[in-house]
């Protein structure tokens, strides 16, 4: 076998070649995606880790984390399997990697043994073909020639079968391991030991008001609490919106208040104006009455006079008679 592979065309080779490197690949995948979910779920399954809600790995670290933060929340109804597989997505990207490339290896090998015995065929017919076309009724005699020819179609031959039967056996082989090692039923184990580590364990005692936390406070003091954190917060927040609007109706009314006082000032000196006028009026009333006065006087003194004026007339006219 080791003397066939020695002499096969250098692509075969390769071929092979590549097959066994996804074979190993795949056999060291499958042994350390393995042991990862196994170290995972030692450290969550560990007592004294479960007690302290403090373990070795991220992972673990996160999915308690995220669920606590929902209980914080009050969330009513925690989806305990998204927060695993959003753990599972961020902590473990390397891992699923390695599981998909696990799940298609077996495909993978099987068409790189095609890819092998269709080019083994192709070489097969190509030195049939020469063979052939080289042939004439002078060389038909040579043996040697012939048989030559026809060793080098079936060396095409051999390529096409020990690829092809490569690709399968490493198939099977990873087939085998997959069945016995098992990384996705683990990553599915590891995910219902968190799923009973969350709902049992942390949401049990979340729910117990006797149960008491690492602060000393039961589940009821820390209700009340954060309550009064939330009051707190909105009465700063009410008093600090308050405090705003008060300040800008204050300054409204400062500015209100600069308006009236102009406008009372304005008043004041329309009053003080009407006043000066109304004085002016009086006194030209008190010059107009006493100007009436001395032309009612004279005006008598003037009647008098043409009275008199006439009385004399009619006198002188009288001695003229």
């Amino acid at each position: 076998m080791v003397q066939l592979l020695l002499g096969m065309n250098p692509i075969g080779q390769i071929i092979i070649g590549l097959i066994l490197v996804v074979f190993i690949m795949t056999l060291v995948s499958l042994i350390r995606v393995r042991s990862k979910y196994e170290a995972l779920i030692i450290d969550l399954s560990d007592a004294e880790n479960r007690k302290n809600k403090v373990f070795q790995y991220g992972i673990n670290n996160g999915i308690t984390s995220d669920f606590r933060s929902a209980i914080d929340l009050r969330v009513t109804d925690i989806n305990t399997p998204a927060i695993i597989d959003k753990n599972i997505e961020s902590y473990l990207a390397r891992t699923l990697i390695a599981e998909r490339f696990i799940g298609k290896s077996s495909g993978l090998m099987i068409v790189l043994g095609l890819v092998g015995t269709f080019f083994g065929l192709t070489l097969s017919i190509s030195e049939l073909v020469t063979l052939l076309s080289n042939t004439s009724d002078v060389l038909i005699g040579d043996v040697g020639t012939i048989t030559g020819g026809l060793l080098s179609a079936i060396n095409g031959m051999s390529v096409a079968f020990i690829t092809s039967l490569f690709g399968i056996t490493a198939s099977i082989l990873v087939n085998i391991l997959t069945i016995l090692l098992g990384s996705t039923e683990a990553r599915v184990y590891y995910a219902s030991v968190a799923e009973e580590y969350l709902d049992n364990v942390l949401g049990r005692k979340s729910t117990d008001l006797t149960y008491v936390d690492e602060d000393g406070r039961t589940p009821l003091e820390a209700a009340f609490e954060a309550l009064g954190d939330r009051l707190s917060n909105n009465l700063q927040s009410v008093s600090e919106a308050m405090s705003y609007r008060l300040t800008v109706a204050s300054n409204s009314m400062k500015d209100t208040a600069g308006v009236i006082e102009e406008s009372l000032k304005h008043f004041d000196q329309s009053v003080q104006t009407f006043s000066q006028n109304t004085r002016d009026f009086s006194e030209f009333n008190h010059h107009l009455k006493s100007n009436i006065q001395r032309m009612s006087v004279a005006f008598d003194d003037l009647t008098e006079n043409l009275k008199e004026t006439r009385a004399s007339e009619e006198n002188a006219a009288k001695e003229t008679e």
